[in-house]
Protein backbone atom coordinates (compact mmCIF):
# COMPACT_ATOMS: atom_id res chain seq x y z
CA UNK A 1 0.00 0.00 0.00
CA UNK A 2 0.90 3.34 -0.70
CA UNK A 3 1.74 6.15 1.87
CA UNK A 4 -1.64 7.72 2.55
CA UNK A 5 0.55 11.08 2.36
CA UNK A 6 1.40 10.46 -1.31
CA UNK A 7 -2.57 9.74 -2.03
CA UNK A 8 -3.46 13.06 -0.48
CA UNK A 9 -0.68 14.66 -2.17
CA UNK A 10 -1.91 13.34 -5.82
CA UNK A 11 -5.44 14.37 -4.22
CA UNK A 12 -4.20 18.15 -3.50
CA UNK A 13 -2.05 18.49 -7.07
CA UNK A 14 -5.22 17.11 -9.25
CA UNK A 15 -7.62 19.44 -6.75
CA UNK A 16 -5.03 22.73 -7.70
CA UNK A 17 -4.61 21.62 -11.60
CA UNK A 18 -9.21 21.84 -11.54
CA UNK A 19 -8.96 24.69 -9.35
CA UNK A 20 -5.95 26.18 -12.01
CA UNK A 21 -8.12 25.55 -15.12
CA UNK A 22 -11.18 26.84 -13.55
CA UNK A 23 -9.53 29.91 -13.04
CA UNK A 24 -8.08 30.36 -16.23
CA UNK A 25 -11.73 29.44 -17.92
CA UNK A 26 -13.31 32.56 -15.19
CA UNK A 27 -10.35 34.79 -16.65
CA UNK A 28 -11.50 33.88 -20.08
CA UNK A 29 -15.13 34.47 -19.62
CA UNK A 30 -14.68 38.00 -17.93
CA UNK A 31 -12.48 38.88 -21.13
CA UNK A 32 -15.32 37.45 -23.56
CA UNK A 33 -17.66 39.23 -21.54
CA UNK A 34 -15.67 42.65 -21.94
CA UNK A 35 -15.16 42.17 -25.60
CA UNK A 36 -19.42 41.62 -25.58
CA UNK A 37 -19.65 44.57 -23.67
CA UNK A 38 -17.45 46.69 -26.13
CA UNK A 39 -19.56 44.73 -28.92
CA UNK A 40 -22.68 45.85 -27.29
CA UNK A 41 -21.35 49.49 -26.69
CA UNK A 42 -20.51 49.53 -30.20
CA UNK A 43 -23.77 47.90 -31.22
CA UNK A 44 -25.65 51.05 -29.36
CA UNK A 45 -23.66 53.21 -31.13
CA UNK A 46 -24.10 51.92 -34.41
CA UNK A 47 -28.09 51.88 -33.97
CA UNK A 48 -27.70 55.82 -32.12
CA UNK A 49 -26.24 56.85 -35.45
CA UNK A 50 -28.47 55.08 -37.43
CA UNK A 51 -31.42 56.31 -35.92
CA UNK A 52 -29.86 60.12 -35.70
CA UNK A 53 -29.67 59.74 -39.74
CA UNK A 54 -32.90 58.15 -39.90
CA UNK A 55 -34.32 61.10 -38.36
CA UNK A 56 -32.35 63.48 -40.57
CA UNK A 57 -33.61 61.95 -43.48
CA UNK A 58 -37.41 61.92 -42.37
CA UNK A 59 -36.40 65.59 -41.69
CA UNK A 60 -35.14 66.27 -45.49
CA UNK A 61 -38.09 64.34 -46.78
CA UNK A 62 -40.43 66.04 -45.14
CA UNK A 63 -38.69 69.61 -46.14
CA UNK A 64 -38.85 68.60 -49.42
CA UNK A 65 -42.39 67.14 -50.24
CA UNK A 66 -43.96 70.10 -48.06
CA UNK A 67 -42.24 72.69 -50.10
CA UNK A 68 -44.19 70.98 -52.83
CA UNK A 69 -47.57 70.52 -50.82
CA UNK A 70 -47.14 74.42 -50.30
CA UNK A 71 -46.21 75.03 -53.91
CA UNK A 72 -49.87 72.95 -54.41
CA UNK A 73 -51.93 74.88 -52.04
CA UNK A 74 -50.73 78.12 -53.17
CA UNK A 75 -51.23 76.97 -57.07
CA UNK A 76 -54.79 76.29 -55.50
CA UNK A 77 -55.21 78.69 -53.94
CA UNK A 78 -54.31 81.29 -57.00
CA UNK A 79 -56.98 79.09 -58.96
CA UNK A 80 -59.69 79.54 -56.10
CA UNK A 81 -59.14 83.14 -56.37
CA UNK A 82 -59.26 83.66 -60.20
CA UNK A 83 -62.22 81.29 -60.24
CA UNK A 84 -64.04 83.80 -57.68
CA UNK A 85 -62.85 86.33 -59.79
CA UNK A 86 -64.52 85.24 -62.73
CA UNK A 87 -67.91 84.39 -60.59
CA UNK A 88 -67.83 87.57 -59.68
CA UNK A 89 -67.97 89.26 -62.79
CA UNK A 90 -70.25 87.12 -63.92
CA UNK A 91 -72.47 87.86 -61.38
CA UNK A 92 -71.92 91.25 -62.04
CA UNK A 93 -72.39 91.02 -65.59
CA UNK A 94 -75.84 88.98 -64.96
CA UNK A 95 -77.20 91.92 -62.74
CA UNK A 96 -76.14 94.34 -64.92
CA UNK A 97 -78.14 92.49 -67.52
CA UNK A 98 -80.92 91.79 -65.30
CA UNK A 99 -80.99 95.67 -64.66
CA UNK A 100 -81.12 96.43 -68.52
CA UNK A 101 -83.42 93.87 -68.88
CA UNK A 102 -85.92 94.95 -66.63
CA UNK A 103 -85.51 98.84 -67.57
CA UNK A 104 -86.35 98.11 -71.28
CA UNK A 105 -89.32 96.18 -70.05
CA UNK A 106 -90.45 98.86 -68.35
CA UNK A 107 -90.13 101.20 -70.94
CA UNK A 108 -91.74 99.40 -73.88
CA UNK A 109 -94.10 98.41 -71.01
CA UNK A 110 -94.58 101.93 -70.69
CA UNK A 111 -94.70 102.31 -74.16
CA UNK A 112 -97.78 99.92 -74.91
CA UNK A 113 -99.76 101.15 -71.60
CA UNK A 114 -99.49 104.89 -73.07
CA UNK A 115 -100.55 103.53 -76.48
CA UNK A 116 -103.43 101.60 -74.98
CA UNK A 117 -103.98 104.82 -72.46
CA UNK A 118 -103.93 107.07 -75.87
CA UNK A 119 -105.83 105.19 -78.48
CA UNK A 120 -108.31 104.70 -75.55
CA UNK A 121 -108.64 108.24 -74.75
CA UNK A 122 -108.23 109.43 -78.47
CA UNK A 123 -109.47 106.50 -80.54
CA UNK A 124 -112.52 105.87 -78.92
Amino acid sequence: MADPRTKLDVIYQEVLGEVAELVTRLEQTAAKVAEAGQAGELARQAVSQAAAEAGRAFRRDLDKHSSTLLEGLQKAAGEAKAAAMVVDKAGRRFALLALVTGLAAGLVGGCLAGLAIARGVFGG
